[in-house]
C-alpha cells in the first residue's frame, strides 16, 4: 500500500476511534444527567403536593371560622336570646284611654311592667312606649276585679281607680318594686306588697303578680 493512502487509511481510523470513544463516555453522562432531573422533578412534586396540601387545610379552617359562612369553630355561648325574656305584655285599654285624656303626648302602646291583686285590689305599673314615663293605675274592687285584660269591672278615677304619673322605680334587679305619689300619699307596689303610707295607710299581701318570673 502506499505511503499516502496507508496515511489516509491510519487517519480515517483515529478520528472513527475518537468518535466511538466520545460516544461510549458521552452516553453515561447523558444517563447521569436524566437521572438528575428526573430525581428533581420527583422532588419538586413532592413539595408541591405537601405545600397544596397544607394549603387546603388551611383554607379549610379560615373557612369554618368565618362568620359568615354559617359555620363556627366553637359552640355559641349567646344565650340572651333564646328564651330568655318573656314577650312584653300590653296594658289594658281603658288605661290607655285615660292616659290619653291626661296626657295627649304619652307615647303609647304601654307595655306591663308589674300587675298585682290583693285581695281587694289590683293594680297596674305600665311604660310609655318610648320608656319615658310610667304611670300608676290602682282600682279598688267593688264587684268584680278587671283583671290583665280588662274584661271585668273598669276603675272608674274618683270612685274605685287613682291614675298617678309619678311613679320611679324604687327596685333593684330582679326585684320588681315601684313607688307612686299622691301629695302626702305614698303606694309601693311589689311582687309580695302592696303599702300605702301618709294620709292612708294600708299594708295588703299580694296573691297574684304578672308577667311571671
Amino acid at each position: 500500500m502506499p505511503a499516502r493512502q496507508h496515511a489516509a487509511c491510519w487517519l480515517t481510523g483515529a478520528i472513527l476511534l475518537g468518535m466511538s470513544s466520545h460516544d461510549a463516555y458521552a452516553e453515561p453522562e447523558r444517563g447521569r444527567t436524566l437521572t438528575v432531573v428526573l430525581l428533581a422533578l420527583l422532588i419538586l412534586t413532592v413539595i408541591g403536593a405537601l405545600f397544596g396540601f397544607v394549603l387546603g387545610r388551611r383554607e379549610k379552617g379560615d373557612a369554618a371560622s368565618d362568620p359568615g359562612s354559617g359555620q363556627s369553630s366553637r359552640p355559641s355561648t349567646n344565650v340572651s336570646t333564646q328564651g330568655a325574656s318573656s314577650a312584653v305584655m300590653p296594658c289594658p285599654t281603658f288605661m290607655e284611654d285615660a292616659i290619653k285624656q291626661r296626657d295627649s303626648k304619652a307615647a303609647l302602646p304601654l307595655a306591663l311592667r308589674l300587675y298585682i291583686r290583693t285581695d281587694k285590689r289590683e293594680v297596674w305599673i305600665c311604660q310609655e312606649a318610648d320608656a319615658s314615663s310610667l304611670w300608676y293605675q290602682g282600682h279598688d274592687k267593688r264587684k268584680n276585679f278587671s283583671g290583665v285584660t280588662g274584661s271585668g269591672e273598669t276603675p272608674v278615677e274618683g270612685e274605685n281607680g287613682l291614675l298617678l304619673s309619678t311613679v320611679t322605680f324604687s327596685g333593684s334587679a330582679g326585684n320588681d318594686k315601684y313607688t307612686a305619689t299622691n301629695g302626702a300619699t305614698t303606694y309601693t307596689v311589689s311582687r309580695e306588697k302592696l303599702t300605702v303610707s301618709g294620709n292612708q295607710t294600708l299594708n295588703e299581701d299580694v296573691k297574684e303578680s304578672l308577667p311571671k318570673k
